[in-house]
């Protein structure tokens, strides 16, 4: 059956979006298709790329099996490993070839980060900007001798995608490992996570990094036990 939406209920829609709708002639249905993208988004839909949106990082319920399963987060620390891959000049890689050539190459680093690191949740932190998170479940764990391989295949596999004799991008690449000492629920785990994916990110473009970056963040969540006097 048809279902209908008030004038109130409209105009709120529109009011969420207003520079999304302001040159549409169909104000309501773009602000409808938004919403409900945001909430796939949330849910764990992956873009066209392949990757996952920040929003199911920091707002969805990704790493909520990856806390409940983790026993040792009540012990010593919950640990995430990550491996960040950013496309340099992405911008004129598009001029060059074209932004459907681009979209390809994008779906290809995806592609390339999952084969790389079965098991690994890939986010998609910016346009061009992925990070394959190595969570608990997964079995693996972050090192340095991860970079120069995980460049070269990311490479190999961009490269397939254009056409022949164009020169294929290369990489930022970051390596991060995270452990958030004593979380009370993973409602906490995503927002952090994304945090540090981008100061991981922004030091290792700086020239800053050193290497592995290695971060312990202690949120002192537990509730005390009280000593007997």
């Amino acid at each position: 059956m048809p279902y209908a939406i008030d004038e109130a209920m409209a105009t709120a829609l529109v009011t969420l979006y207003p520079r999304l709708v302001q040159r549409s002639p169909e104000p309501v249905k773009v602000a409808l298709q938004r919403l409900l993208d945001e909430e796939h988004a949330r849910r764990g839909v992956p873009d066209a790329t392949g990757a996952l949106n920040p929003l199911a990082l920091t707002q969805g319920t990704l790493l909520k099996e990856e806390f409940d399963l983790s026993t040792h987060a009540h012990h010593s620390g919950w640990t995430v490993g990550a491996l960040i891959a950013d496309v340099k000049a992405m911008i004129h890689h598009n001029a060059r070839h074209g932004f459907p050539a681009g979209d390809a190459m994008l779906r290809s680093v995806v592609k390339s980060l999952q084969d790389q690191f079965p098991g690994a949740k890939v986010v998609r932190l910016q346009g061009d900007n992925f990070a394959a998170l190595l969570v608990p479940t997964s079995g693996l764990s972050v090192t340095e001798e991860l970079r120069a391989s995980a460049r070269s295949r990311l490479i190999t596999d961009a490269r397939a995608t254009l056409p022949e004799g164009a020169e294929p991008p290369d990489f930022t690449v970051a390596l991060l490992e995270l452990t958030i000492e004593q979380p009370t629920h993973w409602q906490v785990l995503g927002p952090l996570v994304w945090g540090e994916l981008e100061r991981a990110y922004t030091l290792e473009r700086m020239g800053t990094a050193g290497g592995l970056q290695r971060r312990r963040l202690q949120l002192g969540g537990f509730v005390p036990v009280r000593s007997e006097p």
